[in-house]
């Protein structure tokens, strides 16, 4: 696993990808972090299984839209959240 960047970050918009988003994130931890993905509404059920995967990697971040907004308004949702949660950025 790579030691986390203070600078960057990998941001995964996603919508009813299925099990395609699972292994990109599974790829991408296994060169970056941290990694960050936003479910931009989707109803096939990945955000559960990507739950999971956070809970257990610090270094993955998941965050859920409520309703499908397109993928430009995903990823804002993205680079917005540092400063919604008071995220330290570097």
């Amino acid at each position: 696993m790579s030691v986390p960047s203070r600078s960057h970050l990998i941001l995964i918009p996603s919508y009813n990808t299925g099990l395609k988003v699972l292994e990109t994130v599974r790829e991408a931890r296994r060169c970056w972090q941290p990694v960050w993905v936003v479910i931009d509404g989707s109803t096939d059920g990945s955000d559960q299984a990507l739950q999971a995967l956070a809970a257990a990697d610090p270094g993955l971040r998941v965050f859920v839209l409520p309703r499908n907004q397109g993928k430009g308004a995903a990823v804002l949702h993205g680079l917005r959240e540092p400063q919604r949660r008071a995220i330290p950025t570097y």
